[in-house]
């Protein structure tokens, strides 16, 4: 029983999903981290992505304006990593 509550103390804490946004001069970088699939956290990188373009856009469309990316980073979900989505980009 023991041995169980640590392993759901770990999954709990470590499985996290992460996004956050920064601006940096006139542009903008979105970070979105998978979690762990057990606990109901996101972990397909198609679902981080587009909910970084949903968050992108809706940041541009604050300014009236289009999203234009600069960069896209991604990291496939594998043994002991979770996928990441990076974006930076401008409004236009």
């Amino acid at each position: 029983m023991k041995i169980v509550s640590l392993v759901i103390l770990i999954l709990i804490t470590t499985g996290c999903a992460t996004s956050d946004m920064v601006r940096m001069g006139d542009s903008y970088t979105i970070f979105k981290e998978g979690g762990t699939p057990a606990l109901g956290q996101e972990f397909r990188l198609s679902r981080l992505k587009a909910k970084a373009l949903v968050e992108a856009q809706s940041k541009c469309s604050e300014y009236n304006s289009n999203v234009m990316i600069l960069k896209e980073t991604e990291t496939e979900m594998s043994i002991g990593v979770f996928a990441r989505y990076e974006l930076t980009f401008k409004c236009e």
